[in-house]
């Protein structure tokens, strides 16, 4: 899975707006990421916020037998992409939201393409983690391994990550003390990418916060 990603610092109101002094312009960012999907299974995250972050309107032309999975709540809620004859359109079975900071399994009968568009509001966005099994993702477009998506701060001994990868199953990466380094690490270096998704095994119910500021 392959992403590309463009933030352009640009007023969202600036297509509504006209030379009156009086006009109002949005300090957010706004811009587009491109996720590739390969065959099969692919854990993916939408990014940025569109507006309307429902799967319909995110993924409106995936291929035919295209599966999406979101789990929360300790259950997969499951929705396929087919050919309604009522409707005389290929549309999803089920809609459910896709927001910044969840993620979502599709399992893609062929390769193809997601392009993202919305915006990154300034300020703070959080990402509330039950106890237990959780699937999501950085609630900002950034990239990093787990300490500079800012994961670790959210996190308490014995927690871990389970990032998926098409071509290698899962990476598994536990919290936990180091003896010879005499301080709490990652049992493993795991790199998530803008528009990607991962497992989060908790202890203990806790809340991931990232801010995000326009300068």
């Amino acid at each position: 899975m392959k992403t590309k990603v463009l933030l352009i610092g640009a007023a969202l109101g600036l297509a509504v707006a006209t030379a009156s002094a009086d006009a109002v312009y949005s300090s957010n960012v706004v811009g587009y990421v491109n996720v590739d999907l390969l065959e099969g299974w692919n854990m993916i995250a939408n990014p940025l916020d569109s507006g309307n972050n429902m799967l319909s309107a995110l993924i409106s032309d995936a291929p035919l037998g295209t599966s999406a999975y979101k789990y929360a709540d300790g259950a997969y809620t499951i929705s396929f992409f087919d050919y309604d004859e009522d409707e005389d359109e290929n549309i999803w079975s089920k809609d459910f939201t896709l927001n910044p900071g969840e993620g979502v399994f599709i399992n893609a009968p062929a390769p193809f393409a997601v392009t993202f568009v919305g915006e990154v509001k300034a300020g703070f966005h959080s990402v509330t983690l039950p106890a237990g099994w959780n699937m999501v993702s950085s609630p900002t477009p950034v990239a990093g391994n787990l300490d500079e998506i800012g994961l670790t701060s959210a996190v308490t001994l014995g927690d871990a990550v389970y990032k998926y990868s098409n071509l290698g199953g899962y990476t598994i990466s536990f919290y936990e003390y180091d003896e010879d380094e005499d301080e709490n690490l990652w049992s493993k270096d795991i790199n998530v990418g803008v528009g990607e998704a991962f497992f989060l095994k908790k202890a203990e119910t806790s809340v991931w916060t990232r801010g995000f500021e326009i300068k």
